[in-house]
């Protein structure tokens, strides 16, 4: 029997070439990675100083886990030792207090000043010590009221290793029309000055104070014309920070022992 024509025994589909549609769906899929891939490499890299804050923190509360567990063994950190975990330990005392999870183990009487209750200035990472320090105008003089009050700032300040800062303030008040820049700035750092130096004389080391001139640039009240409305300006601010004096300090040295007799 003679063959049939055609030998192809296949559906008539089967032998058909590839339909042009999966050609132009492949290029759709290529096209679309290779959008994704300029995207991923257009995409910004972390910033180095993010980076550096983040590793820092990480540092920072690794170190604090790690006092946490001496503490557990009765370990208490050494204010004058340069050990990591002590100082992130110290750090950690300064923002949370000296008990549990940032309680107090006892309470504690604040500095008292013309103040009944605590007052926020503005806004910060600092806590202003006492009540308001106010001077007569252009003044600098301590009076015995102000002594008192600032006895009672340095009996909560003395033997801490944390900066705190002394800011001298000025009044418009404090001066006559036509007073200089530099009139309303050298009266505010005597005044800081004055209460820096009074606060070293009660036994305050002098390398956590830093002494600042803030002229009339920080009132406290503003557009008060009325006779002595502005004596609330006329002050120093005495504020605690959460930085340790170590932090600030060239480590080179750091062997050395501390010397805590000035007189060699």
């Amino acid at each position: 029997m003679a063959k049939k024509s055609g030998s192809c025994r296949c559906k008539a589909t089967e032998c058909e070439e590839c339909p042009e549609w999966i050609f132009t769906f492949a290029d759709l899929v290529m096209l679309m990675m290779g959008f994704f891939v300029i995207l991923w490499v257009l995409k910004p890299s972390p910033s180095p100083n993010k980076q550096a804050n983040d590793a820092a923190v990480q540092t920072d509360e690794w170190l604090e886990t790690v006092g946490e567990i001496r503490g557990g063994f009765g370990w208490v950190p050494d204010p004058n030792s340069n050990d990591p975990v002590a100082r992130a330990a110290i750090r950690r005392q300064a923002r949370n207090g000296e008990g549990e999870k940032g309680k107090l183990k006892e309470q504690t009487k604040g500095a008292e000043g013309t103040d009944p209750e605590v007052t926020t200035i503005r806004a910060g990472k600092q806590a202003t010590v006492g009540g308001k320090i106010l001077f007569d105008k252009d003044d600098a003089k301590l009076s015995n009221d102000i002594k008192h009050q600032l006895d009672e700032v340095a009996n909560e300040i003395r033997g801490h290793r944390t900066i705190v800062l002394v800011k001298g303030h000025t009044s418009s008040d404090d001066f006559p029309d036509g007073a200089t820049a530099e009139q309303k700035m050298d009266l505010s750092i005597r005044r800081a000055q004055a209460v820096a130096d009074y606060l070293t004389s009660k036994g305050v080391e002098p390398e956590i104070l830093r002494v600042q001139g803030c002229s009339t640039f920080e009132p406290v009240l503003q557009r008060a014309y009325q006779a002595n409305a502005q004596a609330n300006n006329r002050r120093v601010e005495v504020e605690s920070t959460a930085t340790l004096v170590e932090d600030l300090q060239d480590q080179s040295g750091a062997s050395a022992p501390h010397d805590t007799n000035p007189s060699h």
